[in-house]
């Protein structure tokens, strides 16, 4: 069942749910559970004909889109958040085998279930691509970089799926802003059945505004424009959202400031776990991989603290299968892990 490969809880940033299972701590909640970035682009003096008129076009959304993703505007479809055209897509297609990460965004998943196709989990990328040989799957999905597991497929690879592959390869980005990585999206108009997801939400830290892109060459853009009910994309989502695309030099400090981030965060964690876990950075969060019972005393121990993280597992550990993996996700701190190490002084592994 999907459902087992799934994150334990209903949704990233669900404190009422921890709060519910763990009791309120002593010091308010500091949530690392969403990988969104602790630092959101905020503009001031917002118009206030932004709050009161209907949205028009989204013309200019889509050439500050084009420009940022660095592709042209009519490859460009504005959702309301990534999570819209990645629950439609899979109602575009005609059922079919699908390759999705056994760990990874669990709602990938569900949306190609709901839509009546088969799910075939892969382990890794390269399990992936023996699949696409074998002609056992017609579609593939890839999360770049994934989410928890920060694996990331290459370019060369995401080519060699879509030659091999009869459907749609969908490539999820939602985190590769804040990695110095190249995006499929360049690769958009030699394969026609390539889609990529873009996400507002995590690296602008606006994931309140409910913004992202759908970019496809070829025939799969103009059907989800037309699933697009009037009015979708806010007035005040596409004006934000057309300012924050545009804004370099905020981008660029933006980068540095997460770049730094991960890297206190790296070190904090690796002087911690030592050689028990393996860590990977995926820009916007670290994960730790290790053994279920040792994340599991890990992630309840911060919870009980205040401090709430991403847990993500294999089926529960019984029997032959005690010593199974876990992965334990780690959003960026605000304040650069000072509370997250004063925590970890009083848990012991």
């Amino acid at each position: 069942m999907f459902d087992e490969f799934a994150p334990a809880l209903p949704h990233g940033g669900d404190l009422t749910y921890a709060s519910a299972v763990f009791g309120e701590p002593d010091e308010p909640w500091q949530d690392l559970s969403t990988g969104i970035s602790p630092w959101g682009y905020r503009v001031i003096n917002i118009p206030s004909h932004v709050w009161r008129d209907l949205p028009g076009a989204n013309t200019l959304l889509c050439k500050a889109a084009a420009e940022y993703y660095q592709s042209r505007p009519e490859f460009v479809v504005p959702v309301p958040g990534s999570q819209f055209a990645l629950g439609q897509l899979p109602l575009l297609l005609p059922p079919a085998a699908v390759a999705l990460p056994a760990i990874g965004y669990a709602e990938h998943a569900k949306a190609w279930q709901q839509a009546g196709h088969q799910i075939v989990f892969y382990d890794a990328i390269a399990q992936l691509c023996q699949l696409a040989e074998q002609a056992t799957v017609t579609h593939a999905v890839v999360i770049n970089p994934n989410n928890p597991t920060g694996e990331v497929c290459p370019l060369n690879t995401l080519e060699f799926l879509h030659s091999i592959l009869p459907g749609v390869v969908l490539v999820d980005e939602a985190f590769i802003d804040a990695l110095a990585l190249p995006s499929a999206v360049i690769l958009l108009p030699s394969l026609p059945r390539l889609c990529v997801l873009r996400s507002v939400g995590k690296f602008f830290g606006l994931a309140g505004v409910r913004l992202g892109f759908l970019l496809n060459s070829a025939e799969l853009a103009e059907p989800l424009r037309q699933t697009l009910p009037p009015w979708a994309i806010g007035h005040p989502a596409q004006w934000l959202g057309e300012r924050a695309l545009n804004d370099r030099a905020w981008q660029l400090a933006q980068r540095l400031r997460l770049r730094d981030a991960q890297q206190q965060l790296l070190t904090l964690l690796q002087r911690f776990v030592g050689a028990q876990c393996t860590l990977a950075g995926g820009g916007l969060f670290v994960t730790l991989r290790g053994p279920w019972h040792t994340l599991m005393h890990l992630y309840q121990r911060l919870a009980e603290q205040g401090i709430y993280t991403r847990w993500c597992h294999w089926p529960e550990p019984t029997g032959a299968t005690v010593n199974a993996d876990a992965w334990l996700r780690f959003g960026l701190p605000i304040d650069g892990g000072t509370r997250l190490a004063r925590v970890l002084t009083t848990i012991t592994l």
